[in-house]
């Protein structure tokens, strides 16, 4: 019996080790799923009203309103409560007064295009503190501020 010669194996290119590269990508991918909802949730979520989406807007009658605050925000640092001027220092002390009185308990804020965000996002955060259930943003096409 002839004993067999193993033949020598071609040597071609080395083939790459995939284990670091596979656990790099699996860390990368888990952390990506952790923090999306962190990015996607945060923030303020603004709907527009259905009288903006209408064509054919039909003007009702003048009801009473139940908003009890109303606020204006001017680039200058001027404050309006209820179309009058007013102390920003004193907000936090009127405003539950005020919201008290409301059945809804919301709160207008309109503020000039000047206005810092970060001034508008505090105002919002006082009047949430102090008892609004719901914050109203809207745009004004005058401004009150001179």
């Amino acid at each position: 019996m002839a004993r067999r010669k193993k033949k020598p194996e071609a040597k071609g290119a080395p083939t790459p080790n995939l284990g670091p590269f596979s656990d790099m990508t699996t860390s990368l991918l888990i952390m990506f799923m952790l923090t999306i909802p962190f990015i996607v949730e945060s923030g303020i979520f603004v709907s527009r009203s259905l009288a903006a989406k209408r064509r054919n807007v039909v003007i009702p009658k003048k009801k009473k309103s139940d908003i009890k605050v109303n606020l204006h925000l001017c680039a200058d640092g001027t404050v309006f409560l209820n179309e009058e001027p007013f102390d920003p220092n004193r907000l936090p002390d009127i405003i539950p007064k005020l919201l008290a009185r409301s059945v809804k308990k919301q709160a207008l804020l309109s503020a000039d295009n000047d206005v810092i965000y970060e001034y508008v996002i505090q105002m919002i955060d006082l009047l949430k503190e102090k008892g609004a259930s719901d914050v109203l943003i809207m745009k004004r096409k005058r401004s009150k501020c001179k």
